[in-house]
C-alpha cells in the first residue's frame, strides 16, 4: 500500500492529520476500492480517522474484481437501454441515480451527469460511463 500515505494526505483537506467520513470514502475510492456511503460509515471507527486507522481500513476494504464490477455495471445499464443502442437519455439516468440503489443527492447527480460522456444526441454512452465510474 505504497500510495496510501499520498492518498491520505491528498484527501486530508484541512491538513489536520485526520480524515472525516466523507474524505475517507473519497480516499478509499482513490485507492481503487468501491465502497458505498453506507459501507464507508460502517468502516469508519470514529468521526476522524488517523493515518494508521486509514491504512487498516483500506487494507480490509475489498472490492470485487474489475471484470466482475464491469459486468455488473454493464448489466445494470442495459436494463435501461431499451433500444440496445449503448446509450441512456440523461433524464432517465438522472431518475435512476436519484431513486435507485444508493440514493444520491441532487448535487452528486449533477456532478456525475456534468462529467458523463455523451453522444451527439446528448445521451449518456454507458461503456464510456463505466470507465469514468471506475476511475472515480
Amino acid at each position: 500500500m505504497a500510495n496510501a500515505k499520498e492518498v491520505f494526505e491528498l484527501f486530508d483537506a484541512d491538513a489536520d492529520g485526520k480524515l472525516n467520513v466523507e474524505e475517507l470514502g473519497r480516499a478509499l475510492r482513490a485507492l481503487g476500492n468501491t465502497p458505498t456511503e453506507k459501507e464507508v460509515k460502517g468502516l469508519a471507527t470514529s468521526e476522524s480517522i488517523s493515518y494508521d486507522e486509514f491504512k487498516q481500513i483500506a487494507a480490509s476494504c475489498k472490492s470485487p474484481p474489475d471484470s466482475q464490477l464491469v459486468g455488473e455495471l454493464r448489466d445494470s445499464f442495459m436494463v435501461f437501454d431499451r433500444e440496445n443502442a449503448g446509450c441512456i437519455p440523461e433524464p432517465e439516468m438522472r431518475f435512476v441515480l436519484s431513486n435507485m440503489g444508493e440514493i444520491l443527492s441532487d448535487t452528486e447527480v449533477d456532478q456525475i451527469l456534468k462529467d458523463a460522456p455523451k453522444n451527439k444526441d446528448g445521451e449518456i454512452v454507458f461503456e464510456a460511463m463505466i470507465k469514468m465510474l471506475l476511475a472515480m
